[in-house]
């Protein structure tokens, strides 16, 4: 028991640590790069690439593979459940670099497809950063795999550290190389991250006893076990990934530094997801599928109701805070070098629209942990298909009239409709779920994020310099916000402070 509380004390930490360096590369991108056209080509390149590991349908591989895996081990046949992964390894391995060398080839008409707004420099800049990027995804999808096979023999600690290194490495390569290759040494750092990372997984399933030997067995009967169970994965996986490929299409129609003030922003709703949801995300799902297990459909429905009161806690006063603040936040966060204030500007309305969907994202998050709980995966894939439809939906009617914003907006309305959807459909199985949204401490917590969101507004009437402004409103609002939900003894107070509590015991033990 200590190593699992040793385990998940290391893996919170470096969950955090890896988001914090990743943001910290992104100012350094902001610093050199600004929000234009260049940045705009890297980030289209970036997320083609990995959209294209989606389609090659790498993840579910990896979801296949580890039941399989994990059979052999408890059988104590260690060495067929390392054949069985190095043949699985050394055949998806032979389809990538094929496929990769099919984009490579066609990555001109590639792009015009999947950006077709992109023209001249922008066009050429994106494939030539496409062709830099196209073998990282072939060596995540094995570092994805190993990693797989490292978790299934209960190395945990390894792979955790990896979310270190990836922004290290992006960070040294464009420090060292960008005076000479520019834009290029983020696409570079990329890529030789992903070969390190490689490595280290590779070297510990080495100390496991994995010695790698290249063969291919097409005659293995795991195989046909391992087709069987992907190939309803296909479907939804292609239709799941068309408001992705929509959505790169339109923004590339947008003008200049529009993919770049979305992406800088959707950097910071990360961060916030990351510190301030994924723990409660995270801990609700073993609880759900042991009240689930045990047909306790009233103790399903009181833990999602205390999950959606904490996550509305959280996020409701986060919103306000942002939406008031956000030019200031972006001023501070991303304005000095080549990041000019027309980025800031633009950056800073994204945020807005952006920062929306943050508690509908945590509410749909929630429901649809719920929804996998009850083992009801057909359910959980059909929502993820209709949701994309309402997501090209919306895409298409706000972008002609909002432009970026219209995106930033269709983006946060999405886990609404998705929300929505789970919502309708846990009703069959959770009697009277209504409920769950009756509850006086939403009225407290109205209350306490309009008056804290007043102070905020009141400081910044004062006209303060804009990082003196932004900090005392900050500290203002939220020590006013949480001193007064202690005071009302509202239950979620006490929660959080039981959260981190059981997060520095994990640490220390």
């Amino acid at each position: 028991m200590d190593s699992v509380y040793k385990n998940s004390g290391i893996i919170g930490i470096t969950a955090a640590g890896g988001a914090v360096l990743g943001f910290f590369l992104q100012l350094i991108v902001a610093y050199y790069f600004g929000a234009g056209a260049t940045t705009d080509a890297f980030f289209m390149a970036q997320s083609t690439s990995e959209l294209l590991g989606k389609l090659l349908m790498g993840g579910s591989i990896t979801a296949v593979f580890i039941p399989l895996f994990v059979h052999r081990l408890t059988k104590g046949k260690k060495e067929d459940a390392f054949a069985l992964g190095l043949n699985l390894v050394n055949i998806m391995a032979c389809v990538y670099v094929l496929f990769i060398a099919f984009i490579w080839i066609f990555s001109g008409t590639f792009i015009h497809i999947i950006a077709p707004g992109f023209t001249g420099n922008t066009y050429t800049l994106t494939v030539s950063l496409l062709k830099v990027l196209l073998p990282s995804f072939l060596f995540l999808f094995l570092l994805e795999f190993a990693t797989s096979m490292l978790h299934s023999l209960k190395e945990f600690a390894l792979p955790a550290y990896l979310r270190l290194i990836q922004p290290i490495i992006s960070i040294v390569s464009i420090l060292l190389l960008v005076r000479y290759v520019g834009i290029y040494a983020l696409a570079i750092g990329i890529l030789i991250g992903s070969v390190v990372q490689l490595a280290i997984v590779g070297w510990g399933l080495t100390v496991r006893g994995m010695r790698y030997r290249f063969f291919i067995n097409l005659k293995d009967p795991a195989l046909r076990d391992v087709v069987r169970l992907v190939y309803p994965f296909i479907f939804s996986i292609l239709v799941t990934q068309a408001a992705g490929i929509v959505y790169r299409m339109i923004v590339s129609t947008l003008e200049e530094s529009s993919l770049s003030a979305l992406k800088y922003a959707e950097k910071i709703t990360q961060l916030i997801t990351i510190i301030f949801l994924n723990s409660v995300t995270l801990a609700i799902y073993p609880l759900l599928s042991e009240k689930a297990h045990s047909n306790d459909s009233a103790g399903m429905k009181d833990t999602i109701a205390n999950s959606l009161r904490l996550i509305v806690f959280f996020t409701l006063p986060i919103i306000l805070a942002v939406a008031l603040l956000r030019r200031d936040i972006i001023s501070f966060l991303y304005q000095r070098g080549s990041f000019s204030s027309q980025d800031a500007l633009y950056t800073s309305i994204a945020l807005l629209y952006l920062v929306l969907g943050l508690t509908t994202n945590g509410i749909s998050s929630i429901l649809g942990h719920a929804v996998l709980a009850l083992q009801k995966t057909k359910a959980a894939v059909i929502i993820t298909i209709a949701s994309q439809v309402v997501a090209i939906t919306l895409f298409m009617m706000f972008t002609p009239r909002m432009g970026f914003a219209g995106l930033a907006l269709a983006s946060s309305l999405v886990p609404l409709s998705s929300a929505l959807l789970y919502f309708l459909y846990l009703g069959r199985f959770i009697p009277a779920l209504h409920t769950i949204f009756v509850h006086i401490t939403y009225v407290k917590i109205i209350i306490l994020s309009g008056i804290s969101s007043l102070l905020i507004w009141c400081i910044m009437q004062l006209q303060l310099p804009s990082i003196a402004q932004m900090m005392i409103s900050l500290a203002v609002g939220s020590l006013f916000y949480l001193a007064c939900a202690h005071m009302w003894h509202i239950e979620e107070m006490r929660q959080i402070s039981d959260i981190f509590r059981r997060k520095f015991q994990k640490i220390t033990l």
